[in-house]
């Protein structure tokens, strides 16, 4: 009877520190640390608001697809070059601009023909 207990009390032991060690998280990060992280495009907006803007837009294609070279080429020539900075965020679907002045008719003309362009001015 002896022997039985002593051995069940050594597997308890064992079975005890396999899960501690086995539980341990190794990497030295939290398990929900990647999920508290804000998605690319929130951070990234916040980073052009907090430069105090007086104009910021968000432009993307109406189909929701990543903006491709053609695209750019379209938005580099249909800017203004003075824009203060631009942020291409959200797996390249997404163009973040900040500007101190209104963009012109002309361009948002434009820019409109093709992307949908949002106004995100103190949002």
């Amino acid at each position: 009877m002896k022997i039985r207990t002593s051995k069940c009390a050594g597997v308890v032991v064992l079975l005890s520190l396999a899960l501690i060690i086995g539980g341990c998280n190794r990497s030295g990060s939290q398990p929900g640390a990647a999920q508290n992280k804000p998605p690319a495009f929130e951070r990234d907006l916040a980073s052009v608001q907090r430069n105090n803007f007086q104009k910021v837009y968000v432009i993307s294609r109406p189909d929701g697809a990543a903006l491709n070279a053609d695209d750019k080429a379209y938005l580099k020539t249909n800017m203004p070059i003075e824009t203060t900075m631009r942020i291409l965020t959200d797996e390249d679907r997404r163009l973040i601009v900040g500007t101190n002045f209104d963009l012109k008719p002309e361009h948002l003309e434009a820019l409109n023909k093709r992307f949908r362009l949002e106004d995100y001015t103190g949002r």
